[in-house]
């Protein structure tokens, strides 16, 4: 079996989420239990190609050392995401939904950065509840960050520019 996790496909399966294809018949969540169509499946039935599809798309998106920055986009335990616990107990739907969005994105690397620094952004209390600001003041954070990202960039190239060589360093 071949699953791919990617965006836009429709599940003929009412209130389902759908996260990608299996075999290319719409994969879906209702809950925790996957239907590939419209018929339930197990999880230990699409166990191996769907870790083998998760490693995929999050590699996409984050690298090869992608289960960390999996977990801290996600907020979820950093074990969760290792390959044998995906095969041993799957992902939540909406983190399969998640990595499948991202991998199937113009510029996933670009994505993946993005979504760490984001998710720096994000407050959460001890009990794991989301504090965050609203969408709108952490973009308005993220912008400040950005432009400051840019002004010392475009620093660093004018004064590498200053220097015949590469950092500043030059030939007696």
């Amino acid at each position: 079996m071949r699953i791919e996790l990617r965006p836009n496909v429709v599940s003929p399966v009412p209130g389902a989420l759908c996260v990608g294809t299996a075999d290319g018949q719409p994969l879906a969540y209702i809950d925790r239990t996957p239907y590939i169509g419209t018929e339930p499946t197990t999880h230990a039935e699409i166990a191996e190609p769907l870790a083998d599809a998760a490693d995929h798309a999050a590699t996409k998106v984050f690298g090869g050392e992608w289960n960390g920055d999996l977990s801290r986009v996600a907020y979820i335990n950093r074990r969760t995401v290792t390959h044998d616990r995906i095969m041993r107990y799957g992902l939540p739907p909406w983190v399969l939904a998640l990595i499948g969005r991202a991998a199937a994105h113009s510029h996933p690397r670009l994505l993946g950065f993005v979504l760490l620094s984001v998710a720096g952004l994000r407050e959460v209390d001890e009990g794991g509840r989301d504090r965050s600001p609203g969408r709108e003041e952490m973009r308005r954070a993220a912008m400040e960050i950005l432009d400051e990202g840019i002004d010392i960039l475009r620093y660093a190239i004018t004064e590498r520019g200053k220097h015949p060589r590469a950092g500043g360093v030059t030939k007696s």
